[in-house]
């Protein structure tokens, strides 16, 4: 009986670990372009391809694309010790974001774009 008790166990557990993610297209729209995160909604997931020209002031920079330009802000630990230029192309995942004035990008990674 304990046999059979562990043996049930022991194949549930198995079986529940053992699941994969899908790699496919999904229904949720990533923004890519500055042009388009400027007329998005708050909360909008965006992927920006470009480059960091400008530091405005504590954690804002100002983020460059072929499309145009828009204030974004960049915590501390994104960067990870990492030396970026405006001529470092750098690709910014985040969200559309708002304050008072305006849109902006909040970051939450921040990668080398090769």
């Amino acid at each position: 009986m304990k046999r059979i008790l562990v043996t049930l166990f022991l194949s549930a557990f198995l079986a529940t670990s053992a699941y994969g993610q899908f790699a496919g297209p999904s229904s949720s729209r990533h923004l890519s372009t500055v042009e388009q995160a400027q007329t998005a909604r708050r909360g909008q997931d965006v992927t920006l391809e470009g480059f960091v020209v400008k530091h405005l002031r504590g954690t804002y920079y100002t983020f460059r694309d072929t499309t145009g330009e828009m204030r974004a802000e960049i915590n501390r630990h994104l960067w990870r010790n990492r030396k970026v230029t405006s001529k470092t192309p750098v690709r910014l995942v985040g969200k559309v974001d708002r304050d008072v004035r305006e849109l902006y990008i909040r970051a939450v990674r921040l990668e080398i774009a090769e």
